[in-house]
């Protein structure tokens, strides 16, 4: 997980490494007399400022959009495991149900054990199916749809 400032972090660094790239850039390609971290030219100084302000803005904007997006995914994310929970608790209901069926079937004398048989098999491949998409941590169209086939 991402800090809470992670792109200020780096904007504000990048703001300074442009202040002095832009200074050296002036000393170098421009032929000033001196190396001037803070220009005697006003024009130049408050162009550095809003680009410096500009960039720092930047890393703000985009920690604040990140971490809307990341809230915005978590929220998806219950809401996912609160379905898978619903459903998890109705199946459990259905197939406690589905057990008492199977009791009277057990009961009853001339009813096909290998049917019993089945049942088992169809009841057993629904709880793996249901574990199976409980466990997932980060959903997505294909681990759904890939957890939830029979092996």
């Amino acid at each position: 997980m991402k800090s809470k400032y992670f792109f200020l972090k780096i904007s504000i660094p990048f703001a300074f490494s442009y202040w002095l790239f832009d200074s050296a850039i002036h000393y170098f390609l421009y032929g000033e007399f001196e190396f001037e971290i803070i220009p005697s030219d006003f024009n130049e100084l408050w162009m550095r400022c809003i680009i410096f302000v500009l960039l720092i803005f930047f890393g703000i904007f985009a920690d604040y959009h990140s971490n809307k997006l990341l809230k915005k995914e978590k929220e998806t994310y219950e809401v996912y495991k609160s379905m898978v929970r619903a459903n998890h608790h109705i199946l459990n209901n259905f197939l406690n149900s589905m057990n008492l069926f199977r009791h009277e079937a057990e009961d009853s004398a001339d009813f096909d054990k290998n049917i019993l048989k089945s049942y088992d098999k169809v009841i057993n491949d629904a709880i793996i199916q249901i574990k199976n998409l409980e466990n997932i941590e980060k959903p997505n169209k294909e681990i759904i749809e890939e957890r939830y086939k029979t092996k």
